[in-house]
């Protein structure tokens, strides 16, 4: 279980990692003798511009998918198998003349049984918070991405060259 929402919190990492990459591989040159403090001060407005257009901040990224809650115990466990596999198994045993042997070996199945129904669950219940946090991570990079363009295209328009 521990190595799980280590698993979790790495993927987590990784994806905002990729989501967020850094805004610093933009180079923007002043293709029309712009001043520093007038290429600050176009930055600035592009960066508002584009913040108002697309709706997203590069400075306040959304927030990164909580990891899942730990997993209940399943209905039909550990407790639920062992008690059906016990009366399975004694009434197998019963016809084969030995009902407490049946009971126990049926005990025993339906106890296993029980906790791979558990195993099974709490796989998919990583499996389905790793998708969520791809999809988070999708939708992030995306949004992302149509900012950078408005940003580029802003400041294109202001006469500088963007790349």
């Amino acid at each position: 279980m521990k190595t799980s929402r280590t698993m979790t919190m790495a993927l987590l990492i990784a994806a905002l990692m990729l989501a967020f990459p850094a805004l610093g591989n933009l180079y923007v040159y002043p293709a029309k003798g712009q001043t520093p403090a007038q290429q600050q001060q176009d930055e600035g407005a592009c960066d508002a511009w584009a913040t108002q257009q697309t709706g997203f901040n590069p400075a306040q990224p959304p927030a990164a998918v909580p990891p899942a809650p730990p997993p209940a115990a399943p209905v039909g466990g550990l407790v639920r198998g062992g008690a059906r596999g016990a009366t399975v198994g004694a009434i197998g045993g019963a016809i084969g003349g030995d009902a407490g042997k049946g009971a126990a070996i049926g005990a025993a199945t339906g106890a296993l049984l029980g906790g791979i129904r558990r195993r099974d669950q709490i796989r998919e219940q990583e499996y389905e918070q790793q998708q969520r946090v791809q999809q988070q991570q999708a939708q992030t990079q995306a949004l992302q991405q149509n900012w950078q363009k408005a940003y580029t295209t802003c400041l294109t328009g202001r006469g500088y060259s963007v790349s």
